[in-house]
């Protein structure tokens, strides 16, 4: 190889090391208002031949689902490990108005515009205890959860309605119908279904 290639190929080399695409990082801080979390690269860099320990990425916005007036929102503890993307351009005026606009500097893939995008699992920290062939809703290990399966909900732990309910069909309590279940009066009579 010529040294012009080699100087040229390190030079390719050095440009693509300042380039962040994407990075796994673990929580820090979670703010539910503002939707934003304080995250620490989990990957050492290379820094003059020893590697080290990356600064934490500082108020970072949340990616989550949110559309036509409905939201599922995330919640993050600490030490919860997720991925972090870089978007090529500065955010600022985007993440502030929430429309097309002229980006605020000419920066490129830098921390200052990353966005972090949901949890990983690590393989030390599997899933367990979560319904299969369903998308669930639950805390970690399965304690409390919501299913939706091909043939219907289900629900485990407890439930708090705040609001009416109406129901179409039967409800069974405990066995118990209440298209069917009947109640003595104090007389000995019987009422009809309820």
């Amino acid at each position: 190889m010529s040294r012009e290639y080699e100087v040229e190929n390190q030079e390719r080399r050095s440009l693509a090391e300042g380039i962040h695409v994407g990075a796994l990082c673990r929580v820090e801080n979670f703010d539910p208002e503002a939707m934003t979390v304080d995250v620490q690269p989990l990957s050492k860099v290379l820094d003059a031949g020893m590697y080290r320990t990356p600064p934490q990425v500082l108020g970072v916005p949340v990616a989550l689902i949110r559309g036509g007036g409905f939201v599922l929102r995330p919640w993050y503890a600490k030490g919860d490990v997720g991925v972090l993307l870089y978007i090529d351009h500065d955010i600022d005026r985007i993440a502030e108005a929430g429309q097309e606009c002229q980006p605020n500097t000419e920066r490129n893939h830098s921390g200052d515009d990353a966005i972090f995008v949901g949890a990983f699992v690590p393989a030390s920290n599997k899933l367990s205890g979560l319904p299969e062939e369903a998308l669930v809703m639950a805390t970690d290990g399965g304690s409390v959860y919501i299913a939706v399966k091909k043939d219907g909900i289900e629900v485990q732990g407890d439930v708090k309605i705040m609001g009416n309910v109406e129901v179409t069909g039967d409800v069974t309590a405990q066995g118990k119908s209440l298209a069917t279940h009947t109640h003595s009066g104090p007389d000995g009579s019987t009422g009809g279904p309820l």
